[in-house]
């Protein structure tokens, strides 16, 4: 963060260690930059500036609660971003980070919106745009459901307690916890997550347990449990995912120059951690395609001049699970045979004869189920999917119900796939993210607690939900979002190594 000193801004170039004395205690800061890659002609990305402060901040409002993550003071920055992370108010001052970029997003989603009113804390473009459907998810709903008999700090103390007690149990045994129980759709948990902190640090920003009539919702019970999770897996994350269409840019666009996590995404990278973009795109045989999806954030790595030794840490997995995508020496993207990372299963039912039977009869299913639902379609037929789009203009109802008939028409199948709605359109795939990610993470040597996936698609009929099995998750509703939680997660990071 820039300071209002002038000579600040030069000695946060260096590292060097500075003592303060309190009247009421005595606390250190230190103070250091994160080192990079040696220079490599880049126009606008030297180097970032980074503080790492200690848990004896003097200033109780910083430690969020806990006196670990102090987003305030811990802020990289690059030349052109400093009026837009300069804190125009004393109050806005004395928020922790998850506060301050809460009311940024929030901010951002009122003006891109033109709403004249205030903005809200529920995923009300996501609504408006695709139905309450899209709101799904049994833990989330049932920890709204107890604030009907709890306050919102009873809530998150015993979820937090609940998921520490199914943790402690092999996953053959965690259907006979308490919280499997109660929530028997309940996903799987690689990590215990911090809910009361989370709480903590997100009510510095929506005054959420000041409220007496009106009860948390469910993206606000979103937020708190992203938050939590964040902070836990930048202890040792090494690979993090990402759903492409709504998650990293809107719903049928592709990567702009001027896309907020091109940076982001080049940050992990540069910190050794993989990206890997997860997406039902496939094109086979046919890279071109998906370097126009990643087009802006190509450009960034030729333009910046990123070496080998950092480009290797991205990857593109196509298809759900049936291409694997690297960047060549040129900053394309190349095909990664399969025999170097495909699993032995994925051979089983991709070669085998079985393969035509089962997308043939999903394409029936798909055209009749349609025009039983009067959707005026067209057919597309890839290598491993086949989907329905629609030609005249339909709803987001129809769609969801075509997806979950789909799911139900196909489920004796042996052929592990993805039944979805995308927004659009409505896919069957050959296989599906989970397997994908597996195959990925195995490749990579990278465990599932090491792995976090970012999706907008974590319904019942979106194709983000396998992945729950392989990784932990972060569920945004739009880009804003995923670029919020990734600006916690890289100072996360840096924080947890420097300290």
């Amino acid at each position: 963060m820039a300071s209002s000193s002038s000579s600040s801004s030069s000695s946060m170039m260096m590292m060097m260690i500075k003592t303060t004395t309190s009247s009421k205690r005595d606390s250190k800061n230190v103070f250091t930059t994160h080192h990079h890659q040696k220079q490599r002609g880049r126009h606008h990305h030297h180097h970032h500036r980074v503080a790492a402060i200690s848990s004896s901040s003097s200033n109780k409002n910083n430690d969020n609660g806990g006196g670990e993550y102090d987003y305030k003071q811990f802020m990289p920055m690059k030349e052109g971003e400093q009026n837009e992370e300069v804190l125009q108010s004393t109050d806005e001052e004395k928020m922790g980070r998850a506060a301050q970029y809460m009311r940024e997003l929030i901010k951002r989603q009122v003006r891109s919106n033109d709403l004249p009113r205030a903005g809200s804390l529920t995923d009300s473009t996501v609504l408006r745009r695709k139905g309450r459907l899209k709101e799904q998810d049994a833990l989330i709903e049932f920890m709204v459901e107890m604030h009907k008999t709890h306050t919102t700090e009873e809530v998150m103390l015993k979820v937090e307690g609940w998921i520490d007690e199914t943790l402690q149990l092999p996953k053959e045994r965690r259907q006979f916890t308490r919280l499997h129980k109660m929530v028997p759709q309940v996903g799987y948990f690689f990590h215990s997550l911090p809910l009361t902190k989370a709480l903590k640090e997100y009510d510095e920003f929506s005054h959420l347990t000041k409220r007496q009539y009106v009860l948390p919702n469910f993206a606000e019970i979103r937020h708190i449990l992203n938050i939590a999770q964040v902070h836990v897996s930048a202890k040792d994350v090494r690979l993090v995912t990402f759903d492409a269409d709504g998650t990293l840019y809107q719903d049928g666009k592709h990567f702009e120059d001027d896309n907020k996590m091109i940076d982001k995404i080049i940050q992990l990278m540069e910190l050794g951690i993989h990206v890997a973009i997860v997406t039902a795109a496939g094109y086979p045989g046919q890279p071109e395609k998906f370097e126009e999806r990643t087009r802006g954030l190509l450009d960034q790595f030729k333009k910046q001049k990123l070496p080998p030794n950092i480009t290797k840490y991205f990857h593109v997995m196509g298809g759900e699970c049936n291409y694997l995508l690297n960047v060549n020496e040129t900053y394309g993207l190349q095909f990664v045979p399969n025999e170097e990372w495909a699993t032995v299963e994925q051979y089983g039912w991709r070669e085998g004869k079985d393969l035509q039977a089962f997308l043939d009869r999903a394409e029936i299913f798909l055209t009749r189920y349609s025009r039983y639902l009067g959707v005026d379609c067209d057919v597309m037929r890839k290598e491993y999917a086949v989907g329905v789009i629609p030609t005249t203009d339909t709803i987001y109802e129809n769609l969801e119900e075509l997806a979950l008939a789909a799911q139900a028409e196909l489920s004796t199948s042996d052929i592990p796939f993805c039944a979805f709605n995308g927004g659009n359109d409505v896919f069957v795939d050959v296989g599906n993210k989970h397997i994908g990610l597996q195959a990925l993470m195995k490749h990579l040597k990278v465990k599932g607690s090491q792995t976090l996936h970012v999706g907008d698609r974590f319904t019942l009929t979106g194709n983000d939900s396998k992945v729950r099995e392989s990784a932990s998750i972060l569920w945004v509703a739009n880009p804003d979002e995923t670029t919020f939680f990734m600006r916690l997660l890289y100072r996360d990071i840096l924080n947890a190594r420097v300290l």
